[in-house]
């Protein structure tokens, strides 16, 4: 484990942990892989092209990043701050994002391959015309305002997640796993109007 350095993205050595380390920026195109950051703090914003391969990243912050045309696989998001963040036109697969603050996060364009939000805040969040293989979940998530345009919801499970709206349009919902709770949002949401004085 490498402890309180202070040391550049070009540094990071594969299979390393990295706690409370200050990094400063990359020349070069980003590829990390195999490393654990725990509670790191990264000079860099732009981390648009970059690559992450079974990461683990833990109580670090990347308020309005820009994380554009990245990729991330097996990589883990915990505790994290990514409010803002721009994930779009990202490639995810076996990713999870878990206890973080992600709302108003961007994945618009993306490919989302068998990944999970948990116990996540995502209000305001941007999933537009994002291309979902196997499944994408979202457990106990708050995702109040989420914006699917676009984006066919067959394999998406949010039954256990909060909202009292969401942007989504009546040909996207088929395949979508919702509870008994939210089927009846779910109607209003799509222009159905349930007349409570039928006897």
């Amino acid at each position: 484990m490498i402890k309180k350095h202070r040391l550049s993205l070009d540094e990071v050595v594969p299979g390393e942990t990295y706690e409370e380390c200050l990094f400063l920026y990359s020349a070069d195109r980003i590829r990390i892989d195999s490393v654990k950051f725990k509670n790191c703090e990264f000079q860099q914003t732009d981390f648009s092209d970059s690559e992450w391969l079974d990461c683990q990243l833990e109580k670090c912050h990347f308020l309005n990043n820009d994380f554009t045309s990245s990729v991330f696989y097996r990589t883990t998001f915990e505790k994290c701050q990514l409010m803002g963040v721009d994930f779009s036109n990202n490639q995810w697969k076996n990713t999870l994002v878990t206890n973080s603050k992600a709302d108003y996060i961007n994945l618009s364009g993306s490919k989302i391959e068998n990944s999970q939000f948990e116990k996540s805040s995502l209000v305001d969040s941007y999933f537009q015309d994002v291309t979902i293989k196997k499944s994408l979940k979202f457990i106990q998530c708050e995702l109040d305002k989420a914006d699917f345009l676009g984006t066919s919801l067959v394999g998406v499970d949010i039954s256990s997640s909060y909202f009292e709206t969401l942007n989504v349009t009546a040909d996207q919902v088929r395949g979508c796993t919702i509870s008994p709770q939210q089927a009846i949002a779910f109607v209003s949401l799509l222009g159905v109007k349930i007349n409570d004085d039928v006897s």
